[in-house]
């Protein structure tokens, strides 16, 4: 009887091990893949920050500035905001 007690405690210890081990394995998988996504959108951000403001000094007084600031525009809100929401799918390598 003391035995059989025994096993089920040692048993129900080597089940609760195995599930904190794998849930932990599982909350670092993703926390990485979430890792990955907010670099890759900070690293858009970035690229995008940084075409318009090259955009600005290389087209400021020119007839197709205001065309290329829309243009901007429109990627932003289609791509780099919907991502930032979360509405936009994001795939993460």
């Amino acid at each position: 009887m003391a035995d059989e007690a025994q096993f089920i405690q040692n048993f129900l210890t080597v089940i609760g091990l195995l599930f904190s081990i794998l849930a932990g394995n599982a909350y670092s998988a993703l926390y990485e893949q979430q890792e990955a996504i907010y670099f890759a959108l900070f690293q858009e951000v970035s690229e995008a920050k940084s075409l318009l403001e090259q955009t600005t000094l290389v087209c400021q007084g020119r007839p197709f500035y205001q065309a290329a600031l829309h243009y901007i525009r429109l990627y932003v809100r289609a791509h780099v905001s919907t991502a930032a929401t979360g509405s936009g799918k994001i795939a993460s390598e």
